[in-house]
């Protein structure tokens, strides 16, 4: 699952040449303050172009305040609220987990 969600884009003839996902726990540099607040200044421009937004929810997700104005950003740039799904971390790993397997 994770070499095609990474790797796919590259295979010759497939149809979409840019990237699909963007995971900002992966895609925001973590590593310092300064990196975090310089990714999280860019989010507005990501989300810009996203059709749709996944949250994997834990406890600990609305107390973090970049993921709410992730949330709230992507909301208020007009996206309906219907293209968001929220899933609880466990769902998400079960899914991840079933594709892996077949």
């Amino acid at each position: 699952f994770l070499l095609t969600l990474f790797f796919v884009r590259n295979v010759p003839g497939f149809p979409f040449r840019d990237p699909v996902v963007f995971l900002d726990k992966t895609c925001i540099n973590q590593e310092s303050p300064v990196h975090v607040r310089q990714g999280v200044e860019k989010l507005a421009a990501f989300l810009r172009n996203s059709s749709e937004m996944v949250a994997l929810y834990t406890d600990v997700y609305l107390l973090k305040l970049w993921t709410v104005y992730e949330v709230a950003a992507f909301l208020a740039l007009g996206h309906p609220i219907k293209r968001m799904k929220v899933l609880p971390t466990m769902q998400a790993m079960i899914f991840f987990l079933a594709v892996s397997v077949f």
